[in-house]
């Protein structure tokens, strides 16, 4: 045995002769003297079982608990250790043994703060002053922990705990000679040292020296075999060398040692990651969050796992956890931003990392991000510059050119653009993602003789190809060669039967040919060789959807969700097909089921929230609205959702927080903007409505919205002149329908009908899509009773959507005022779309009464009622069809409340009825 380990296990052998005076069984003591022995030797697993037998016979041997806390420590099972040290504490255990084991066990599991309020302050114990100064490094607090160790050094310049945490200062200040000097002085008093020998491999490894950092770490083993941590961190090394056979070894030995040591199960996570079994990473990460959730590095990896699983909310999450203990960190920043633009909050990645941009000009992925999130932005120029500098540093890149190209092209320069892109399919012929840009681009200038010369170009260069074969039918649409066309997506299936991008195409062609059921056996005939592929039962349901046929899409959908109960998206589409089907309750217990098994999906809790809102279970909507806002805590569209819940529970207060969140996240948000002076206005505090809407004028000049909205407050004062100046600023800065509503109506209100009427219809023939302004105005028209020019605009209206549910109710309600005998087919097609809606209902319900057909009306217009009990017109006609089916006093029961109603109109039509 070596010197060095017989020091190391000295404290150890001097405790066991003590034991005897503690009350314990001489079996016990036979115990302890075997796990003393068995731990001098390197027999740490048979030491750990002989310490449980002890504390089987007696549980509150604290000098048990403290000696296998020990040994869980130098096996690297801190998590065990902490439990243990804590243990011998409560046991009474002489503090000044445990607190440093303690220690050192909670500056390993990353929990600084609870180090510094665990262990005291005492400058009569280096050994603690000197864990508290790492503690506070790790908590940012430099100055604080710089200051300590040089307290301690002061007073012992060799101590070496002090040394080492100068060296990771100097490691954090990039002083990497400064850092080995200091560590060195470490080892030279205490060369048996292993926290110094390990930070000695890591600088190494930091320098690209590798097998010198190879050596430190086989040093560690050479002087204690059974050090589980330096089997980690020689795995470590060998993956970062990319030798990952190399690491699989060094990992498999340190599992013999330690099976559950949260290091051990990271390092593997790392390796995982590099051989890119994402699902593997994962899983081993969450062991280690779950265990320890403020470890640094699981974060940063998790992050980067889920990041490139295209999860990219759960994502942020962990990265932004990892930031705020390290900020600037560049590669942490980068996936954030990366995670960021994924999903749609570009200005909140440039903010991430624009301040890095100076200092990472050499850093090719740092440019080629920063080119990228400009082009999301839409800054084409800037972007451009971003990708110029990127493509600098890696001329050959195929995609860097691409990517200028794309710039080139949000700036107009499609001359540019597509000589990008062509430089990048001869850097690359076989690159298809380049050279289908160079198409699109070709096809976006009505190019399409170039786009088809370039894509048999592909064709020729590359291996058969069902992308490539793909692109060459979509080309061939272009040019109107439909039959070349299909064989080219033809071709494509015969390379990849399953290929779903050409499936999609056939089936387009079918559906034009009026041919679906070829459409439908071709989809039958993919899913035949794979009969568990969600995608296709997908496009089955969406085939079926097309050909008006819910249930066979129903069914096909059900069965994707039953294939892949384990996978999201087929029961997410489920659940959206349910409530669109009307079917809110049915949506909303699946997605509960879902959110069971995926607590942390935004996309789940979202679907949860919107059905929850929807059903009017305000309470538990509010809450999972909340946990959202956890889950996006950047997103201001999840804010103005909570003001929007708490406002429904009259909770003014509540909703003008999350109002002010959600500006403190985006001021220039329009959406909360026009809610915040919806709300003042509905407070009547015009000041403060309108001082918001000219706030958001400055902030967004080009911007019509602030005009509107400053308008809207003055429409609410009777303020109708200066408002229709606003609204006129507004819809000709940005004309649109949406914009020329508010404006008809102040125009009306202001006497000026005429003017009103000729601006919608002129609009209107300019515009005869735009099938939102003409609801507005053939209702508009309806409130004024002129019904035939209401019922003009309806018909044309139903012309380009034959299923416009408002359109049809509409038409159904004036036919029956002109006793025309289509009344009743209109309320019957809007029925069939809207069955549970209340104004349909009361619809079908009155025209069915008034024709006599009480048996079949009093049903719906009581299922009306019940949808809409606080509506007068539905509880007159629901009277009415009372008091004809010979019930009086059902019919007086609806009929009696309304004499007393506010804004009802037919009060003698009530009292005539109740008379008789």
């Amino acid at each position: 045995m070596s010197p060095t380990r017989v020091l190391r296990m000295l404290p150890l052998l001097l405790l066991l002769p003590l034991l005897s005076g503690c009350g314990r069984s001489s079996s016990g003591e036979a115990l302890m003297t075997q796990a003393g022995q068995y731990a001098a030797k390197g027999q740490t697993k048979a030491a750990v079982i002989q310490l449980k037998n002890v504390l089987q016979q007696t549980p509150s041997n604290g000098q048990a608990r403290l000696l296998l806390g020990q040994l869980y420590l130098d096996a690297g099972d801190v998590l065990s250790a902490d439990k243990e040290l804590r243990r011998a504490l409560e046991l009474g255990v002489d503090r000044g043994r445990v607190l440093p084991l303690l220690g050192k066990a909670l500056l390993l599991q990353g929990q600084h703060q609870k180090l510094l309020d665990n262990i005291p302050a005492d400058e009569r114990q280096p050994q603690l002053q000197a864990l508290r100064a790492h503690a506070l490094l790790g908590l940012g607090r430099s100055d604080e922990g710089r200051a300590a160790f040089e307290r301690i050094l002061n007073r012992d310049p060799e101590h070496p705990a002090a040394l080492l945490g100068q060296a990771r200062i100097a490691l954090s200040e990039g002083r990497h000679d400064d850092a080995l000097v200091l560590i060195q002085r470490a080892l030279a008093g205490h060369p048996d040292d292993v926290d110094a020998l390990r930070l000695k491999g890591d600088l190494l490894r930091l320098q690209s020296k590798n097998a010198d950092a190879l050596l430190a770490y086989r040093q560690v083993l050479k002087l204690h075999p059974t050090q589980m941590q330096a089997h980690v961190d020689i795995a470590s090394l060998h993956i970062q060398a990319g030798k990952l056979d190399e690491a699989r070894k060094e990992l498999s030995i340190a599992r013999q040692v330690s099976p559950n040591n949260l290091m051990l199960i990271y390092t593997q996570s790392l390796l995982d990651f590099r051989e890119r079994k994402l699902d593997a990473a994962q899983d081993n990460l969450l062991l280690v969050l779950r265990a320890a959730p403020d470890h640094l590095p699981s974060n940063l990896l998790m992050g980067a796992v889920l990041r490139s699983k295209g999860l990219y909310t759960q994502a942020q999450l962990h990265l932004r956890k990892f930031l705020e203990s390290n900020p600037g960190h560049a590669y942490a920043s980068k996936l954030l931003a990366s995670a960021l633009v994924n999903t749609g909050a570009g200005d909140q990645a440039l903010a991430l990392v624009q301040p890095l941009f100076d200092a990472h000009r050499e850093d090719l992925e740092m440019m080629s991000l920063a080119g990228e999130i400009h082009l999301r932005l839409g800054r084409y120029p800037q972007a451009a510059e971003f990708f110029e500098r990127a493509s600098k540093l890696a001329p050959q890149a195929t995609m860097l050119h691409a990517a200028l190209a794309m710039s080139h092209i949000g700036m107009g320069d499609n001359e540019r653009a597509i000589a990008e892109l062509e430089h990048a399919t001869s850097l690359d012929v076989k690159s298809s993602r380049a050279g289908m840009l160079l198409v699109l681009s070709h096809l976006r200038g009505k190019q399409y003789g170039k786009a088809l010369e370039t894509v048999k170009r592909m064709e020729a260069q590359q291996q058969p190809n069902p992308l490539v074969q793909n692109l060459k039918g979509g080309v061939l649409l272009m040019n109107r060669d439909n039959a070349a066309a299909r064989a080219s997506f033809e071709r494509a299936l015969a390379l990849d039967p399953l290929y779903l991008p050409a499936l999609d195409n056939l089936t387009q062609m079918d559906l034009k040919d009026q041919k679906p059921e070829a459409a439908r056996r071709r989809l039958e005939a993919a899913l035949a060789r794979d009969n568990g592929n969600t995608d296709i039962m997908t496009a089955l349901a969406n085939l079926a959807l097309t050909r008006k046929q819910p249930a066979v899409a129903r069914t096909w959908l059900e069965r994707a969700a039953q294939e892949k109960p384990d996978e999201l998206a087929p029961s997410m589409r489920l659940a959206n097909y349910y409530a669109s089907s009307n079917e809110p309750a049915k949506a909303l217990a699946l997605a509960q089921k879902l959110q069971a098994s995926n607590p942390d999906s935004p996309e789940v809790v979202a679907l949860v929230a919107t059905l929850q809102t929807r059903s009017g279970n305000g309470d538990a909507a509010l809450d999972s609205w909340s946990r959202l806002a956890v889950l996006q805590p950047d997103a201001p569209e999840i804010q103005l959702r909570i003001a929007q819940a708490r406002l429904a529970a009259h909770d003014d207060q509540g909703a003008m927080q999350a109002l002010d969140k959600a500006l403190a996240l985006k001021l220039d948000h329009p959406q909360t903007q026009a809610a915040l002076v919806r709300m003042l206005v509905a407070q009547r505090a015009y000041a403060k409505a309108r001082q918001a809407a000219r706030g958001f004028q400055q902030a967004r000049a080009d911007a019509p919205l602030g005009y509107k909205l400053e308008a809207d407050v003055l429409m609410a004062q009777r303020q109708t002149e200066p408002a229709l100046v606003l609204y006129q600023k507004a819809f000709d800065m940005q004309p649109s329908g949406g914009l020329l509503i508010p404006l008809h109506g102040a125009l009306v209100q202001a006497g000026k009908s005429r003017e009103a009427g000729s601006r919608m219809r002129k609009w209107l023939d300019l515009h005869p899509d735009d099938q939102v302004t003409r609801i507005y105005h053939a209702s508009s028209l309806m409130a004024e009773q002129d019904y035939s020019a209401s019922m003009a605009q309806f018909e044309q209206l139903l012309k380009q959507a034959p299923e416009q549910v408002i359109a049809l109710n509409n038409m159904a309600w004036l036919c029956q005022q002109r006793n025309d005998p289509r009344a009743l087919d209109y309320a019957e097609r809007a029925y069939r779309l809207a069955p549970a809606s209340a104004a349909v209902l009361d619809t079908l319900g009155w025209i069915l009464a008034e024709q006599g057909k009480l048996q079949r009306a009093l049903p719906l217009l009581k299922q009306a009622a019940a949808l809409s009990p606080a509506n007068s017109d539905i509880r007159y006609h629901l009277g009415v069809a009372l008091d004809k089916s010979g019930d009086k006093r059902g019919a007086r029961d609806q009929l009696e409340p309304l004499l007393t109603a506010k804004d009802f109109g037919r009060r003698d039509a009530v009292k005539a009825l109740l008379a008789h």
